[in-house]
């Protein structure tokens, strides 16, 4: 089933931040079936530690250890204003963190592909706000970090470099980016 998102920052739903810093906000989503569910924005309190002044993006409702669970299956109502609402709390935090850049990893290369027709699909009205790139790890080394590696692995060795986004990037890339960053434009 195809998901057609718009996204509109005037249609978001109400957003409950959670600190001062903007490292936390929660709203409640319409399900499908009528129910709601809250759903936690939360921002990273380190940068990455393969790529500077990166802070990762997680958003989903909150397992049972209290932790978001990014990989749920949810059936919004609206997909459109869910996302809205995500993103306009990304834009929120940038605003406030102009030297900071926000990265949403695709966990699973479904999500990935989602993610990267959302902002293909809405790139002109997104492009108002962000410079947009995107990177395929390179065998997931970057999303874990180095810590999961004994030495003497190079680290210097491994690249991972940004594709900007732009209105004329592959809507069928090479092959399938799972991390995308956003920065204040």
């Amino acid at each position: 089933m195809a998901i057609a998102v718009k996204i509109n920052f005037d249609d978001v739903y109400d957003i409950n931040t959670t600190s001062c810093e903007m490292k936390s906000a929660s709203f409640d989503t319409e399900l499908a079936d009528g129910n709601k569910k809250k759903l936690m924005v939360a921002i990273s309190d380190q940068a990455h530690e393969l790529m500077p002044n990166v802070y990762n993006l997680a958003f989903g409702p909150l397992n049972a250890n209290g932790k978001i669970d990014d990989k749920a299956q949810i059936k919004h109502r609206d997909y459109s204003k869910a996302f809205s609402t995500i993103l306009l709390h990304a834009r929120t935090y940038l605003a406030k963190n102009p030297a900071h850049y926000l990265g949403i990893d695709g966990s699973n290369n479904s999500r990935a592909l989602l993610y990267y027709r959302i902002i293909l699909d809405n790139f002109e009205y997104l492009s108002n706000y962000f410079n947009i790139g995107a990177m395929k790890y390179y065998v997931r080394i970057a999303r874990f970090g180095k810590h999961q590696y004994e030495n003497p692995f190079d680290f210097k060795d491994v690249k991972s470099s940004v594709v900007k986004i732009t209105r004329d990037s592959p809507r069928y890339p090479e092959f399938l980016y799972n991390y995308f960053i956003f920065t204040k434009k």
